[in-house]
């Protein structure tokens, strides 16, 4: 589509209302002085200029999809609903020019979306009570057990969601902490991926099965070196607010993925800024974790109104869907208590966004674990202190040192945090 010369310096003029002119200069590659001329319409001898393209394209990946929608199609959709998005469907489903026009914008913006969305997997209670059923019927009694154990603990950890990037992420972290229980992991993973997930999606399930792999010895992979001033950076240019807040909380507390997706509000008490991660499940080995004051302000402040308008927004849709799909055991209660109630891949996808604008390329969620761990022990802080915070010590144990060899306060952990975790805000 070729764009008018007044849509692309109105997009150029969006673009540094929303980036600023220093995070234009560096996304284009050319100078302030050389942008303002662009933005403004002509040159130092009053000769029209217009944005090449190269400028324009840039400028279009950098703002959010709705401003370039607006400005390229004249579309403002700040008040569309739900239900117009339903009504939308239904017309693509019957009309079928329609349904092209459909396809083609839902190709252009989402189509790495939706290739994302398509490779995940929520594990319902249903698939976990035929999972027991069939080890009980195929294995011995200790065997089926250890690996109805292993496979909740990495559930708990995934929050029930299974995705081939964060089941390879998630190995290599075990395998990090222990080859054995990584092993243990595997083997538990990859046979309800085959007698379980097969059943329901037998392409998804080829796709889950292959992703990640039974450790022989010690990984090679290596984390990559950030800083505090690359993830700030990151943070920064990540659009949606809910993929920044995640993004933010992931970095200061060094939790894994699904531990984070798994938060209900009620575990994130932002008055005192703690995060209460420790439950009576056994599989849950978090303890207890801590916010710093700006984030928990920012949190409060910028994040929760918009997480209030999005529960709000979809929880009828939300309702309707568990309503239509029982099979899917959808707990519309839980999704609403949950303090991030977003897929896993569309967070992703907006962080690994921002990550390619800065970086050039990506880098897992799960080396920002590797990052906090580093961060802390670096300054100092003792690696049994580091492995509270981040939840390597299960509840069992961590009595046991209370009790015999590691007395540590709520307040000692506190300080620790607050002291030397990395800060974003």
């Amino acid at each position: 589509m070729e764009l008018s010369k007044e849509q692309r310096r109105e997009l150029l003029k969006r673009a540094v209302e929303l980036l600023g002119y220093p995070k234009l200069t560096e996304i284009t590659n050319r100078s302030k002085k050389q942008l303002y001329l662009y933005v403004r319409g002509y040159d130092e001898r009053g000769k029209e200029i217009e944005p090449p393209d190269e400028i324009v394209n840039e400028v279009m990946k950098a703002l959010p999809v709705d401003e370039v929608v607006k400005i390229v199609h004249g579309i403002d959709y700040s008040d569309v609903t739900p239900s117009d998005i339903l009504r939308v469907m239904v017309k693509a489903s019957k009309d079928p020019s329609f349904r092209n026009i459909f396809l083609f914008f839902l190709h252009k913006y989402f189509g790495d979306l939706i290739k994302e969305t398509a490779k995940e997997y929520i594990v319902t209670q249903e698939d976990i009570q035929l999972f027991e059923k069939l080890l009980k019927e195929t294995k011995s009694t200790k065997t089926a057990k250890d690996r109805l154990n292993y496979l909740k603990r990495a559930l708990a950890d995934l929050g029930n969601t299974l995705t081939p990037e964060g089941l390879k992420e998630y190995i290599l972290d075990l395998m990090a902490e222990s080859n054995g229980k990584a092993e243990h992991t595997v083997k538990a993973l990859k046979l309800f991926i085959k007698e379980v997930v097969k059943l329901r999606d037998p392409a998804l399930a080829r796709l889950l099965y292959d992703s990640f792999k039974t450790p022989r010895g010690k990984t090679k992979y290596r984390p990559m070196n950030l800083s505090i001033d690359i993830l700030k950076r990151i943070f920064n240019n990540i659009q949606d607010i809910g993929a920044k807040a995640f993004f933010l909380v992931l970095a200061e507390t060094g939790l894994r993925t699904g531990e984070v997706l798994s938060l209900t509000v009620e575990q994130v008490d932002l008055e005192h800024r703690v995060i209460k991660l420790m439950k009576e499940n056994e599989t849950k080995r978090a303890y207890i974790t801590f916010l710093h004051e700006n984030t928990a302000k920012w949190l409060k402040e910028v994040y929760l109104p918009y997480r209030e308008d999005f529960v709000s927004r979809y929880l009828e849709n939300v309702k309707k869907l568990a309503e239509a799909n029982p099979e899917q055991g959808i707990d519309v209660t839980l999704w609403f208590n949950k303090f991030f109630p977003f897929r896993d891949d569309s967070l992703r996808f907006d962080i690994k966004n921002a990550m390619k604008r800065v970086l050039g390329r990506e880098f897992r969620l799960y080396d920002l674990r590797s990052f906090f761990a580093s961060y802390m022990i670096k300054q100092g802080v003792s690696p049994m202190v580091v492995n509270i915070l981040q939840g390597r010590v299960p509840p069992q144990q961590f009595r046991i040192l209370q009790e015999h060899y590691f007395v540590i306060s709520e307040e000692e952990l506190r300080y620790a945090y607050e002291k030397h975790a990395p800060r974003i805000l």
